[in-house]
């Protein structure tokens, strides 16, 4: 559920069944709410009943607090059907969704997997667009500049921020930064 508070009112709602795991939030330019996370299948007992499926990448869209809800699976190309895929088409998954960033204008998204290592584009009606960006480990953080055509990920299990030409869509460069975080963790 995502908590919306009037900032006149101080009144609270909910916009209810977006998802199990809800990882990020973004505001399109139209207005539109959007939530990238995941949806797990709590509903099916047992470990050896799930047969590889447990759970979609989701992105839950709304306009209007308690309106309907738009849900698109980010990895529309996997047959559920199948319990294992071969690995092209698990690259171009991506997994553990953490940052939705949407262009100005609004007709294009970026999108980070932690757990894939990239950074995948939607359009505005929320279908993915092009190939991912391979970038680098655990791909958290992501902003635009869209005056440079760049857009730039903190990579935090690697260290690194990744660079990306929003034009071409690719990664162009990779910078060490420093974390203080002790080596052990």
């Amino acid at each position: 559920d995502v908590a919306v508070l009037n900032a006149n009112s101080l009144a609270l709602s909910y916009q209810a069944r977006l998802g199990n795991i809800l990882m990020a939030m973004s505001v399109r330019p139209s207005g539109e709410v959007t939530i990238v996370g995941t949806d797990a299948t709590n509903e099916i007992r047992f470990e050896p009943n799930l047969n590889g499926k447990f759970l979609r990448v989701n992105m839950s869209r709304f306009t209007t607090v308690g309106g309907s809800n738009t849900i698109t699976d980010l990895n529309g190309h996997i047959n559920y059907a199948n319990a294992s895929l071969p690995a092209a088409q698990r690259n171009l998954s991506v997994g553990d969704p953490r940052a939705i960033v949407w262009k100005n204008d609004g007709s294009k998204a970026y999108i980070t997997g932690m757990g894939s290592n990239n950074v995948v584009m939607i359009n505005a009606s929320g279908a993915r667009i092009g190939s991912p960006i391979d970038v680098g480990e655990g791909p958290t953080g992501l902003v635009l500049d869209e005056t440079r055509s760049r857009g730039y990920v903190l990579n935090k299990f690697e260290g690194t921020v990744s660079t990306l030409d929003i034009v071409a869509d690719r990664e162009i460069g990779r910078a060490n930064f420093f974390d203080p975080t002790p080596q052990v963790i």
